[in-house]
């Protein structure tokens, strides 16, 4: 099935071929994009949250077992140890602190989350000062875990709805997002169809963050097909993550950027 994940060796392979072709700042020139290589990549190294981290150590290391339902994977019901969980579904230190800098780069007001996780990558978001967000967990027990590490972090700027997301997208009804990140059921049917409903809750400015994009064939195909939808203007593929910007202000153009 095209939606099985890639296995080592094929991202390995993959993400070779994404570096060899990625370009640094020196190797593009519309301004949007420039701004990207040049003043985003390196601030979000410098992010430090240790609190933050501390939280995902812990999370990684916990033994407690749960029962969860994955809406990505047909509804299945899995039992899973939190540190599986931590270890295989968290975005790494470095993809939170870039979307966290993306968020803060695009002075983003209000960020819509689809798939919250453990919220971590969350957690980052919420730091922007400023920043209301907006979050979409399939599982209860898994959004309350979240929930938990936001409390002990002090962050009150987080809004989690709990569901699938074919229900809840519906209760969205007339809010729009600056910063849109679907990190949620890697398919290539859901992800498309996200992008579509997703429009009227986007103005001609909303930056959309699309995660794994290179995580199977599927989300591959995925991406091509974002890349030559009738919205999208500029795209920046980062291999772990892809922005799609859908303002009509700047060409259709596609990036592939080193980070």
């Amino acid at each position: 099935m095209g939606s099985k994940p890639y296995g080592r060796l094929a991202i390995a392979a993959a993400y070779v071929k994404y570096y060899l072709r990625a370009k640094n700042k020196h190797g593009v020139h519309p301004p949007t994009v420039y701004a990207i290589a040049d003043k985003v990549l390196g601030a979000a190294y410098k992010i430090k949250h240790l609190d933050i981290e501390s939280e995902r150590a812990r999370l990684k290391k916990s033994k407690q077992v749960i029962s969860f339902t994955d809406y990505g994977k047909y509804g299945s019901i899995f039992e899973k140890k939190i540190a599986d969980i931590a270890n295989t579904a968290l975005k790494p230190k470095k993809y939170a602190q870039l979307i966290s800098q993306l968020v803060a780069h695009h002075n983003a007001k209000d960020v819509l989350e689809l798939g919250t996780s453990l919220g971590i990558t969350t957690a980052y978001l919420a730091r922007n000062e400023g920043t209301e967000i907006h979050t979409l967990e399939g599982d209860r027990t898994v959004a309350d875990i979240a929930q938990h590490i936001w409390n002990q972090l002090g962050l009150q700027n987080i809004k989690c709805t709990i569901g699938n997301f074919d229900a809840t997208l519906d209760q969205l009804q007339g809010k729009t997002f600056d910063v849109i990140y679907i990190d949620g059921n890697h398919k290539l049917e859901p992800t498309l169809r996200y992008f579509e409903v997703l429009q009227q809750h986007a103005t001609a400015k909303t930056l959309f963050i699309f995660d794994d994009i290179h995580y199977s064939k599927d989300m591959e195909n995925a991406w091509d097909t974002l890349k030559e939808h009738s919205k999208t203007t500029s795209t920046i593929d980062f291999f772990f993550i892809g922005l799609v910007y859908i303002d009509s202000s700047l060409s259709k153009q596609h990036f592939t950027l080193r980070y």
